[in-house]
């Protein structure tokens, strides 16, 4: 039988999937973006904003279940460790990184290719804060 935190930490790891694998796909996309023929480019260019959806959703997962286990099992924040607290901002670092990113991309919907190279940075710096929050979470509950 699943109880409650462990249901929690289930959506919570499949949150994390969500939003590793929107990082990912979209720099392999990009990448083939680049090398493709003009006409495809639009098609493929279409792939990035679609997928980034998904690692959104993943990230209100982890931030609704990760609130949710933290005063489940520790009653708060305050019990955890300093580690934990620079998982924390790795995440919060994260989900502005990602906001930014969909306001870019909006602006590129409507014409601003200029905005295009931005998001390119701004994915890799959100796939570090992703890799920051991870590597830190480990070391707190690992």
């Amino acid at each position: 039988m699943i109880d409650l935190f462990h249901g929690l930490l289930f959506l919570h790891f499949l949150g994390l999937a969500l939003g590793f694998t929107a990082g990912f796909s979209n720099i392999v996309m990009s990448r083939l973006i680049v090398s493709a023929a003009p006409a495809e480019k639009a098609v493929l260019g279409r792939f990035p904003p679609a997928v980034s959806q998904l690692g959104r959703v993943g990230l209100a997962l982890l931030w609704v279940t990760g609130f949710s286990m933290v005063y489940l099992r520790f009653g708060g924040f305050a019990a955890l460790p300093w580690t934990f607290h620079v998982k924390l901002t790795a995440v919060v670092l994260l989900t502005l990184t990602t906001e930014y990113i969909h306001l870019l991309q909006r602006r590129v919907s409507h014409g601003d290719l200029a905005a295009m190279a931005t998001i390119e940075r701004s994915g890799k710096a959100a796939m570090l804060f992703g890799l920051l929050a991870l590597l830190f979470a480990v070391l707190t509950f690992g």
